[in-house]
């Protein structure tokens, strides 16, 4: 139902009503605010960030218990979504998937797994992450808003903005004509560089460590899966058998990564025939690699890599092809006392080791706990610059870590390493939550926990330093990634970290290292980490869906 009166007032005022905003405007309705919902075009549309994680999962949950939203829950694994939710579309995400290529070259797979890195998120189907389709999802969303009472207006473009001491002002172009809203408080969820950005010239400033990149993506339609293709099968070394069964997980249900020296491509499969792909790089190689015509600038780009021309020989694109010029974004500016940024529209980073998914969850629960107690009180201020303040941080800690990343693509071992820092700190935030210790550290990437932040500070200078020195050799490498390993060594409760160093490297270490299934038994050994105990894990990954069976004795 679309409301149509020509002015409006309410407590809040959402602006855009992708999966952020119709959940942000359903947590000021339970808690007792009028929301009106403003959304610029209409739904089922596309929309970027599509790939959950645990800690995403999580907070999804809690969300749900938090503040009465109970169907939320239904879509935090892929076993209840399939049962409760079958009619809207997702992706099977057991983990994250990363093949290292060469540019002109074909792709090799070697018995030791040295271009490749699977890192588990599940154990099983019933328990896996989700990529998001979102034209079904976020549509859903907005049904329930409106079902709560949410005032939902789309085709909806804001003109001008004024702000006042008691209000703030929206004027609304409608094909109807002009709407007036006047609300206490406004959020934004209009992504980056989105409607108060724009309309209250605000400033823009660069993420420290992060290389300018550009992005091209699109849906499509007859993408082959990795694993019908002869370049990602396994070959057989000497006297061993073939070991493809023995992977995580198959290799396509997950997030899968394509890395390259100066960029990546990702492949996201969803349940209804679509694959959601693109290729985020650094400037200077979209200006040899991208054409002015994006369906050519796509041909270009995948004729450079032999296994992913492969991948797309039929692949036929659904609808338009989106170009970002500018990925990385933050704003200066992320509140004042009449609205705030969700940190969706306040900072995007890049789409590498899907952090937007958390980071906007963690807002919402963020600013609908400063409704519920803080709301136009003494302290409301002083807690809305404390958000915005927390949003930056975790914005550029994402942005400093993801540009080593980019720094180290050319290397695919100090890449894997790399990644390591983030899946040791994520999965630690995670069991600290499901186990109700949040640490002190309770900020994305621990970077509120002293003893991390410093680590992960350390470990990001010496990448960037001796890269910007040019070439590593192997020893410089093979140093940085043993000082990576042993900095998160006291936060590795998922046994990631695990892999001989130095002279005691060999092929067998490596080969383990680079398939990361799910280890209980390290996370049951590591109940010292988390301030717990090992009967304590157990009844926590039972709570989770795990059965007594799958439990190590």
């Amino acid at each position: 139902m679309l409301v149509t009166s020509k002015a409006r007032s309410a407590d809040v005022a959402v602006i855009g009503s992708g999966f952020g905003g119709s959940i942000m405007a359903m947590v000021c309705r339970r808690l007792g605010r009028s929301v009106i919902l403003l959304e610029r075009r209409k739904h089922p549309r596309f929309a970027i960030g599509e790939s959950s994680t645990p800690l995403a999962n999580l907070l999804l949950e809690e969300i749900a218990e938090q503040f009465g939203l109970g169907f939320l829950s239904e879509f935090a694994k892929w076993g209840i979504w399939q049962e409760k939710h079958p009619e809207i579309a997702c992706g099977l995400k057991r983990g994250f998937t990363f093949f290292h290529h060469r540019e002109g070259k074909a792709f090799q797979r070697f018995p030791d797994r040295r271009h490749e890195f699977l890192v588990a998120a599940s154990p099983c189907n019933a328990l896996a992450d989700t990529h998001w389709y979102r034209p079904d999802f976020d549509a859903f969303l907005v049904r329930k808003a409106v079902e709560l009472g949410v005032d939902y207006f789309e085709e909806s473009r804001i003109i001008r903005v004024e702000e006042d001491r008691e209000r703030l002002n929206l004027q609304v172009q409608r094909a109807s004509g002009l709407l007036r809203v006047r609300a206490r408080f406004a959020i934004d969820a209009s992504g980056p560089r989105g409607a108060l950005f724009r309309l209250l010239n605000l400033r823009e400033q660069r993420i420290e460590g992060m290389p300018p990149t550009q992005a091209l993506f699109a849906h499509f339609r007859n993408v082959r899966r990795c694993e019908e293709l002869d370049e990602f099968r396994l070959p057989n070394s000497a006297g061993e058998r073939d070991r493809r069964e023995t992977a995580p997980y198959p290799i396509d249900d997950a997030a899968v990564h394509h890395v390259f020296p100066r960029g990546w491509f990702w492949a996201l499969a969803f349940n209804n025939g679509i694959t959601s792909a693109g290729v985020a790089a650094v400037d200077d190689w979209v200006a040899q690699s991208f054409h002015s015509e994006k369906d050519k600038a796509w041909a270009n780009v995948l004729s450079r890599f032999p296994a992913l021309r492969r991948a797309f020989a039929d692949a036929i694109e659904v609808g338009s092809f989106f170009h970002q010029c500018r990925v990385s974004f933050l704003s200066r500016s992320l509140h004042s006392p009449r609205w705030a940024l969700l940190p969706s529209a306040a900072a995007f980073v890049d789409p590498l080791f899907s952090t937007g998914f958390p980071l906007n969850l963690l807002g919402v629960v963020r600013l609908g706990g400063l409704m519920d107690r803080f709301f136009e009180s003494p302290e409301w201020l002083s807690r809305l610059e404390q958000y915005a303040r927390t949003t930056r941080d975790e914005a550029c800690r994402v942005g400093r870590l993801v540009g080593a990343a980019y720094q180290a693509m050319k290397y695919p071992t100090l890449f894997n390493a790399v990644a390591c820092l983030y899946f040791a700190a994520l999965s630690f935030e995670e069991t600290m939550r499901r186990l109700k210790r949040v640490p002190s550290g309770n900020g994305f990437l621990l970077g509120d926990h002293p003893v991390f932040r410093n680590r992960l500070d350390d470990c990001l200078d010496r990448i960037r330093d001796q890269l910007a020195q040019g070439s590593l050799s192997s020893g410089q490498q093979d140093c940085l990634e043993n000082d990576i390993r042993r900095s998160i060594e006291p936060f590795d409760v998922i046994g990631i970290g695990n892999r001989e160093t130095g002279e005691q490297k060999n092929a067998a270490s490596r080969s383990d290292a680079n398939w990361q299934p799910v280890r209980l038994d390290a996370l049951l050994r590591s109940a010292h980490k988390l301030e717990s105990s090992a009967e304590e894990i157990r009844q926590m990954l039972l709570r989770c869906g795990f059965s007594p069976e799958s439990l190590p004795r």
